[in-house]
């Protein structure tokens, strides 16, 4: 897993640089005769990623199409304000996720619980998307995108509104937030794991698939691509059971809520031990192990109920 990864001709990544920080939030572009953009980002960081397009050459008026993986404000925040701005873009995105893109509001007040005051600054302006512009997906679908074929998979555990797309002209995988957290070429993959909607045994399901596509790479949204795609898949595998398990255990007991976070983000922290202060700083920052805890911590709530009441 430590290997240096080269990317194929016809794919770039564009760091977002979130809040100024580099290695946050990327974006793939996906070059061709119809350039597309995966998980534009949020909203606040639109101008970094304008920026990042003219550093290869383009602008979003080249844009033709914008791919979601899954709709939280940190992949697909900037979608309405770039399809207002530029109204020729087409958008693609689960079926469960797009009456939130046409219709935010219930999207907004969710974010505004999670984040509060900080919901502006971290992801900026939240605008609704015309009906017209977007392409309701599944999982299934073969997307023809200028001279590209990419499939379409649905991909639920992190969200249920996730998929994965499959470039079938380089083998990359697209996973949004299924495969975690991870610095390019550092062996450290941490789950990502916020509420509302964790699912664990969907997670596995959709891993096992993703295993089974063999695919040349992953591209992560947090940050980059990953080579070995069946090893990173597996350790992945193994930390989101671990911290789920702790978070079980953790609700058996008689921990409190900020005791047990507290116990997490160690856990963590001792994952990371031996990296560099700046990529221990990295870690911590593009994902917050306070929200998967309570993303975790919710799933196991859930099920605890769903069994007694049966």
């Amino acid at each position: 897993m430590n290997d240096p990864i080269t990317l194929p001709d016809d794919l770039r990544v564009i760091d977002n640089r979130h809040l100024g920080h580099s290695r946050i939030i990327a974006t793939h572009l996906l070059l061709g005769d119809e350039p597309a953009l995966v998980d534009p980002g949020p909203a606040s960081t639109i101008p970094n990623l304008e920026a990042g397009l003219t550093e290869h050459g383009l602008s979003m008026h080249d844009v033709q199409v914008l791919l979601l993986t899954h709709i939280h404000l940190d992949h697909a925040g900037a979608t309405g304000p770039l399809v207002t701005r530029y109204p020729h873009l087409r958008v693609y995105v689960h079926r469960r996720g797009a009456p939130h893109l046409i219709a935010p509001q219930k999207l907004i007040d969710s974010a505004s619980r999670l984040y509060g005051e900080a919901l502006e600054r971290l992801w900026g302006e939240i605008r609704p998307v015309p009906e017209d512009a977007i392409t309701v997906l599944a999982g299934g679908e073969v997307l023809r995108i200028g001279n590209r074929s990419i499939r379409v998979y649905d991909a639920p555990g992190h969200a249920p509104h996730h998929v994965i797309y499959l470039d079938e002209n380089t083998g990359a995988a697209c996973v949004g937030d299924t495969a975690g957290v991870r610095i390019p070429e550092c062996a450290v993959v941490q789950p990502a794991t916020p509420p509302p909607d964790v699912d664990l045994e969907s997670w596995q399901r959709t891993l096992d698939m993703l295993r089974d596509l063999r695919p040349s790479m992953l591209l992560l949204t947090h940050f980059g691509p990953s080579g070995d795609a069946e090893a990173h898949i597996e350790i992945f595998r193994a930390n989101l059971l671990h911290w789920a398990e702790e978070v079980r255990q953790g609700l058996n007991g008689d921990s409190s809520d900020s005791e047990q976070i507290a116990h997490l983000k160690a856990l963590a922290q001792n994952a990371c031990s031996s990296l560099s202060p700046a990529d221990r700083e990295y870690y911590a920052r593009a994902s917050s192990v306070e929200a998967s805890w309570h993303g975790l911590a919710r799933y196991w709530r859930k099920r605890v109920q769903t069994e007694n009441a049966r």
